[in-house]
């Protein structure tokens, strides 16, 4: 019965190690990207900690209502994942003003007709926490650290529940 339960265990543990990756990869492959939510800006509808994953869109494709990651219009590198609340085009240029869910302050922004930006296809709960803990020094040492004191446990554990020889 034991044997049973760990090996359940195991294979859930895999199971869901695998699941997470391919959310996370996924996007990549079909041509879009996933991103790690650090704020609450989304809240309820998007965790922090939350990873999504989107696909690649042109701004015409863009409605109201639809949740879009963009670069940050006030500080380059960072990217920032709302809601949309209007899209208006003109002379080729889409003005777009977005906002958190649980913010009390919009964004304006521009973006070419020719440019492109990210439409949230679905989010995976709390897999980005594990993600950012992975990419620090503490996480860089669980993933180095654990794994070999797990082999050494179990090689031990073999060597000595081994049968002793007869010897004659």
């Amino acid at each position: 019965m034991r044997r049973h339960l760990t090996a359940f265990v195991c294979w859930a543990l895999i199971g869901a190690v695998a699941a997470a990756l391919l959310s996370v990869t996924a996007p990549y492959v079909l041509g879009g990207r996933s991103y790690t939510v650090m704020s609450g800006s989304m809240e309820p509808r998007i965790h922090t900690g939350d990873v999504v994953g989107e696909e690649k869109i042109a701004p015409a494709d863009m409605r109201s209502g639809d949740i879009v990651t963009f670069q940050d219009p006030e500080q380059a590198g960072r990217m920032i994942t709302h809601r949309v609340r209007s899209v208006r085009e003109q002379a080729g240029v889409f003005s777009v003003v977005t906002k958190g869910d649980a913010n009390n302050t919009v964004e304006r922004w521009t973006i070419p007709a020719d440019g492109q930006l990210g439409r949230v296809q679905y989010r995976v709960a709390h897999v980005g926490r594990l993600l950012v803990f992975t990419r620090g020094p503490l996480g860089i040492m669980a993933l180095v650290v654990l794994p070999a004191l797990l082999l050494g446990a179990l090689e031990l554990r073999r060597i000595w529940s081994r049968p002793q020889e007869v010897r004659p």
